[in-house]
């Protein structure tokens, strides 16, 4: 509900930019309900996704369905990535790769892209800095309610507190789901953020066995970085 499918996107346009030069198939790491995947599939892009939850999944079957498409699909997760073939571009966009959660989790998907592009094939992940939290770390938000297709309302509280030494932002999320002026339902998830600097990822694409890095902010190619607040938009070429 959040990021529905049709809204206009600054990395879509990038991402049909970049890709239509690369051609070949063409994998969505952390594909989600499909915000992405279904205007390249739009652009003629030969293009699969995979995503570990089967909610998005799901999501993203019925979001390609109603646009009379009908990609390739797989559940799993990205740091264990096992699927046919090989690609000649992964793409892992909006932040998503922090979602892994830890170096270690990174590292893996790092080097599963790596068995799964052809010779030459580019990898695209974009990252953030999760400055915003360092400075309201411990601090009770409350985030626009979202109304539900049923009517009812999501309300959300959220807290965030920084691991430094392992560069972990971890946030509690509180979801309470009203309708009719009642609670009728609660959820608490923990969701942790791994970050990384901007030199350190490059030393990482440089150690797993990319070259030609290259980077951009806020998907606006030859746009430096040059605040915290800017989405650090890299690629590279498998070596």
């Amino acid at each position: 509900m959040t990021k529905p499918v049709g809204k206009e996107y600054p990395d879509v346009p990038y991402f049909i930019h970049h890709l239509s030069k690369n051609g070949g198939r063409i994998l969505e790491a952390m594909v989600g309900t499909g915000r992405l995947l279904v205007p390249l599939l739009e652009a003629g892009l030969q293009v699969e996704g995979i995503d570990a939850s089967p909610h998005m999944l799901a999501a993203c079957k019925q979001n390609c369905a109603a646009r009379g498409l009908d990609p390739v699909l797989y559940q799993g997760s990205i740091e264990n990535l096992n699927v046919p073939g090989k690609f000649s571009a992964i793409v892992v966009t909006l932040g998503s790769f922090m979602l892994l959660g830890s170096r270690t989790a990174a590292i893996a998907a790092l080097q599963a892209f790596a068995r799964h592009l052809e010779p030459n094939g580019q990898i695209f992940v974009d990252l953030e800095l999760p400055v915003g939290s360092f400075k309201t770390e411990h601090t009770v938000k409350q985030r626009e309610p979202i109304k539900c297709l049923d009517n009812s309302m999501i309300v959300m509280q959220t807290s965030s507190w920084i691991d430094w030494m392992e560069q972990i932002e971890h946030t509690l999320i509180r979801y309470e789901k009203w309708k009719d002026g009642k609670l009728v339902d609660t959820e608490l998830q923990h969701l942790p953020l791994h970050w990384f600097g901007r030199e350190e990822f490059m030393m990482c694409l440089r150690e797993y066995g990319y070259t030609n890095i290259a980077l951009c902010a806020n998907y606006t190619d030859g746009l430096e970085p040059g605040s915290y607040s800017d989405q650090l938009c890299f690629s590279a070429t498998l070596a």
